[in-house]
């Protein structure tokens, strides 16, 4: 008698008889690693199951350059465009202080509108 792979594998394998779910992604929550006991849908048996869950990041290199409200040189600057407006080439301190004055700006403009 074979071995039946049904561990680490893309699917859900039945250990007692082969069985692969497909779907497998559909049992549990995303983020629950213990699914638990289920039923095979071939054999009728029971068994357990655990879903291990891999994260990745990714990283970005930060645009350096001169603010252009404040002047400071060698500074990570950021660009920032919304419906609410938009800045360019300001440095996290500056861009942090414009994004607010535009957030109020927003919220001034909307609660002084009527309704007629």
């Amino acid at each position: 008698m074979s071995e039946i792979n049904h561990l680490f594998t893309n699917e859900i394998v039945c250990p007692f008889c082969g069985y692969e779910f497909v779907d497998s992604w559909e049992y549990g929550d995303n983020y629950e690693d213990e699914l638990g006991l289920i039923e095979c849908n071939e054999c009728g048996k029971q068994f357990y199951t655990n879903k291990d869950v891999s994260i990745t990041y990714c990283t970005y290199k930060a645009d350096y350059g001169t603010c252009k409200h404040c002047k400071k040189d060698n500074v990570v600057i950021q660009d920032y465009h919304s419906t609410i407006g938009r800045y360019d080439s300001l440095c996290i301190k500056c861009g942090n202080l414009e994004k607010q004055r535009l957030q109020k700006n927003y919220i001034n403009c909307i609660c002084n509108k009527k309704d007629y």
